[in-house]
């Protein structure tokens, strides 16, 4: 069994997280190493796990300087590392791209977005996902976390060395009481963002909408990042806009959803990236038997249509806000309910990477 050199672009995020605690549990030796962005640390945990600091990554656009100084960071642990019973774990284009031009072949690459999908890029797109296409060729096994990914990578049948893995619950909550969820109140509903703020064109547009127009209802957010202070302003201007800071998860996700009614997941279109992914909100909805609320002509909106998981708008538009708010009905809140109670739990918790390390055994024993 090899040890398996996890990489990590933020030390903070959960779905990393999730993914190393899977492989400890399967009985494998690790390292890891990530960086620090000084947000939302208070995940940064992994039990007795060390977490070894590369360096301090904040937010920004200079992408070459990120690459040039990452790739400097790599190779000093390739260099450490690097041996034939030794995998690296890459969670991000930039840190396998670094891998690789330190002559790396032994990775594992995880996308869970395009990091070149932003319009910045839109000139350059093309070559970079030729670049992505020679990672994920060169690749032990790569690891999509949405089916957007694959059918943006390759338009029809995916390489037998890509696995689609979506981003599901922890196996935290494989043996939990998957509880009922509250009886919705349609006079006085609570919607939320729950996760690392973004998109302030449709998220903060919708509940500066609640804040205005809806006095009856309420809306949560739950969460960090380098936007929490515009969050602030949107809270200090309305009283039923609230703050409840940051959270550990998967810990404290079942007392947030106790104490509402709707996730808000719309995440602003405008991006190829937020077009094609498929956020964990999801499924924490799905557990918590919790309506979603999605932007429109995304690929999770088609699914979330599809199977009847919530509602799909346009919340770049006030207007379209205000005219779902207004025609929202108990009805359509119990039609969706009753949706996700279907949902089994092998569909929405994950089977602890089960996929993942199967590959990689027989990956390995070739």
């Amino acid at each position: 069994m090899p040890t398996i050199i996890f990489l990590l672009d933020s030390i903070s995020q959960p779905r990393c997280i999730k993914r190393i605690k899977s492989f400890i549990d399967n009985g494998f030796e690790i390292v890891v190493y990530g960086y620090d962005r000084e947000k939302y640390n208070a995940n940064a945990t992994i039990g007795d796990q060390q977490i070894q600091i590369i360096g301090n990554r904040f937010d920004g656009k200079n992408y070459f300087s990120k690459l040039i100084n990452t790739q400097k960071d790599i190779q000093k642990i390739v260099k450490k590392h690097n041996s034939k019973d030794t995998v690296f774990y890459s969670f991000g284009f930039l840190l396998t791209l670094s891998l690789r031009i330190n002559g790396c072949r032994n990775y594992i690459y995880e996308i869970s977005d395009i990091l070149y999908g932003y319009k910045n890029f839109t000139y350059v797109r093309f070559f970079f996902k030729k670049i992505d296409q020679f990672l994920i060729k060169n690749s032990l096994i790569t690891v999509l976390t949405s089916d957007g990914f694959g059918s943006y990578l390759y338009k029809t049948k995916l390489p037998s060395k890509v696995l689609v893995q979506p981003n599901r619950l922890s196996s935290y909550f494989i043996d939990r009481n998957r509880k009922s969820s509250n009886e919705i109140r349609i006079e006085k509903l609570v919607f939320a963002f729950i996760g690392a703020f973004r998109s302030p064109n449709t998220i903060f547009r919708f509940s500066e909408i609640i804040g205005k127009i809806y006095p009856q209802h309420e809306f949560h957010f739950y969460g960090d990042s380098f936007l929490t202070q515009e969050v602030l302003k949107i809270c200090k201007k309305y009283t039923n806009v609230k703050y409840f800071g940051p959270f550990k998860s998967p810990e404290d996700l079942e007392s947030i959803y106790r104490e509402i009614d709707i996730v808000v997941a719309c995440y602003d279109t405008q991006e190829l990236n937020e077009r094609i992914l498929e956020p964990n909100k999801l499924y924490e909805a799905l557990y918590f038997k919790k309506p979603i609320i999605v932007s429109q002509q995304t690929s999770l909106a088609e699914k979330v249509k599809r199977l009847g998981y919530g509602f799909a708008i346009d919340a770049s538009s006030d207007k379209s806000i205000t005219t779902f708010l207004t025609n929202l009905s108990s009805k359509d809140l119990e039609d969706v309910v009753r949706n996700i109670h279907k949902v089994p739990i092998s569909e929405i918790v994950d089977d602890n990477s089960s996929n993942i390390i199967k590959m990689i055994n027989d990956t390995m024993s070739n």
